[in-house]
C-alpha cells in the first residue's frame, strides 16, 4: 500500500474520489431527510432513490461511453464541476417544489456513476497491474469513509439549515474534487500516456453500441457480470428488508437501524486497509469469491441470530465484520475487468458494470416488497445470504483460468 502512495498521480485522485464521496453522501442522507420532513410521507420520500436508480439504470453506459470517448481525467474534473453547479439550486430552500430535488437527485446520480467510471478506467493509466487490486481496495475505502464523514455531516446540515448548508459543503468538495483531478493529469499523463486514439473517428452511439457488443461477446466480463447481478438483487433485498428485519426479529427501532448501518462503514474502511496490505496476494477471482462468500456465511450468522441471542452489542460487532467481506468482492471485481477488457473499453464496461449492479438492486427492491408481508422475514433473508454464496460461487467456479493442453505445455 505504501508503494501507492509514492504515485503522486494516484493519490490526488484518490483524495479527489474521498472529496467526491463525502459530497455525493451529503446529499445522499440529506436530501430523503428533508423530503420526509416536508411531505411526512415515505412513499414520496422513497421517490428521491427511485428516480436515482432510474437514472443510474437508463444513462448509465452512456456515461461510461463518455469515458472512452474523452480524456478520462479531463472528464472527471469537468463532470466534478457540474456537479458543484447542480446543487446550486438547493442553496435556496426548494419548500413544496420537490421536482427540484428530484432534478438535482437525478442528475448527480448520472454524474457520479460518469465520475466513477472514467476514475476506475483511469487507475490502469495510474498504476502498474501488478498494483491494480491494491488500488481498487483504496478507492473502495473511500466510498466507507465518504459515507462515515458524508452521511453525519448530511444529518447534521439538513436539520440546522435547511438544506442551504447541505447545498454549500456538497459544492465547494466537488469543485476541491475536480482541481485535484486537474492536478492529477499531468502526473498521469508523464506516467502513462493515453492510448492513441481511432484513425478513423466514429459516432458517439456508434462507439457505445462497439462497447455493449464486446462486453457480451468478452466471457470473463459476462461472467464477472452474472455474479455482480446475484450480489445486487440480494443488496436489494436487504435494503427493505434490512429495517423489517430490526423491527420483527430484534424488536428494535430506526435507531438500532442507524447505528447497524453506520458501522457497516468502519468495517469498510477496515476492509479497504486489509485488502489494501494483503489483497494482492489473491488473484481478482479469489477476491471475488471469498468476498462474496464471507458476506453469504455473516449474513446467514446475522439473520438466524435471534434465536439465540438479541444483544445490540453481537449486532454491531457481526455489522462491523460484513462491511470487510464487501470491499475485498469489489476490489476484486474492478481488477477482474480492468485487466480482462483493453483499456479504450474500459470505461463502456464500468458504465455497464453499474448498470447491471442498479438494476439487479431495483429488481431485489421489488422482490422484497411483494415478499416482506408475506413469507417470514428470516426466510427472506436467508435466501438473501444463499444469493451471496451463489455470487462466490460463480465467480470462483465460472473464472477459472482454462486448462492448457498438453501441447501448449510442450511448447512452453
Amino acid at each position: 500500500m505504501l508503494m501507492l502512495l509514492r504515485h503522486r498521480g494516484f493519490v490526488l485522485v484518490w483524495i479527489a474520489g474521498l472529496a467526491s464521496s463525502v459530497a455525493s453522501w451529503l446529499l445522499i442522507t440529506g436530501l430523503p431527510i428533508y423530503v420526509f420532513g416536508i411531505t411526512g410521507s415515505a412513499f414520496i420520500t422513497s421517490a428521491v432513490f427511485l428516480v436515482e436508480l432510474l437514472c443510474g439504470i437508463t444513462l448509465g453506459t452512456f456515461a461510461g461511453a463518455l469515458a472512452d470517448r474523452f480524456d478520462r481525467f479531463r472528464l472527471m474534473s469537468v463532470v466534478a464541476l457540474l456537479q458543484a453547479v447542480v446543487v446550486l439550486p438547493l442553496v435556496r430552500e426548494p419548500g413544496d417544489h420537490l421536482w427540484i430535488i428530484c432534478v438535482v437527485a437525478g442528475a448527480q446520480a448520472v454524474l457520479t456513476q460518469t465520475f466513477d467510471s472514467a476514475r476506475n478506467a483511469a487507475l490502469p493509466n495510474l498504476v502498474e497491474a501488478a498494483h491494480l487490486v491494491r488500488a481498487n481496495s483504496m478507492v473502495a475505502l473511500n466510498t466507507s469513509a465518504g459515507r462515515l464523514i458524508g452521511s453525519s455531516l448530511g444529518g447534521f446540515a439538513i436539520t440546522r439549515e435547511g438544506t442551504r448548508y447541505l447545498a454549500i459543503g456538497a459544492a465547494v468538495a466537488f469543485v476541491a474534487a475536480a482541481a485535484l483531478i486537474v492536478a492529477a493529469r499531468r502526473t498521469a499523463h508523464h506516467e502513462a500516456p493515453e492510448p492513441a486514439p481511432d484513425a478513423e473517428p466514429t459516432s458517439f452511439f456508434a462507439d457505445w453500441r462497439a462497447g455493449l457488443v464486446a462486453m457480451l461477446r468478452n466471457r470473463s466480463v459476462r461472467v464477472t457480470f452474472q455474479s455482480v447481478a446475484l450480489g445486487g438483487v440480494a443488496q436489494g433485498l436487504f435494503v427493505v428488508l434490512f429495517v423489517v428485519f430490526v423491527s420483527r426479529a430484534l424488536h428494535d427501532d430506526g435507531t438500532l437501524t442507524g447505528v447497524l448501518r453506520g458501522v457497516q462503514a468502519i468495517g469498510g474502511v477496515a476492509g479497504g486497509l486489509v485488502v489494501g496490505l494483503l489483497g494482492a496476494r489473491l488473484s481478482p477471482r479469489l477476491l471475488m469469491s471469498l468476498g462474496a462468500a464471507s458476506f453469504g456465511l455473516l449474513s446467514l450468522t446475522i439473520w438466524n441470530a435471534p434465536a439465540l441471542s438479541q444483544q445490540v452489542e453481537l449486532y454491531i460487532v457481526l455489522f462491523i465484520l460484513v462491511g470487510v467481506p464487501g470491499i475485498a468482492y469489489n476490489s476484486g471485481a474492478f481488477a477482474q475487468i480492468q485487466q480482462s477488457v483493453p483499456a479504450g473499453d474500459l470505461g463502456r464496461a464500468f458504465g455497464a458494470f453499474y448498470v447491471v449492479y442498479n438494476a439487479s438492486q431495483g429488481l431485489g427492491m421489488v422482490a422484497a416488497g411483494l415478499l416482506g408481508d408475506v413469507l417470514d422475514v428470516v426466510l427472506v433473508l436467508n435466501v438473501q445470504a444463499v444469493l451471496y454464496l451463489a455470487s462466490g460461487a460463480v465467480a470462483y467456479f465460472a473464472l477459472r483460468p482454462a486448462a492448457r493442453s498438453p501441447s501448449e505445455i510442450l511448447r512452453k
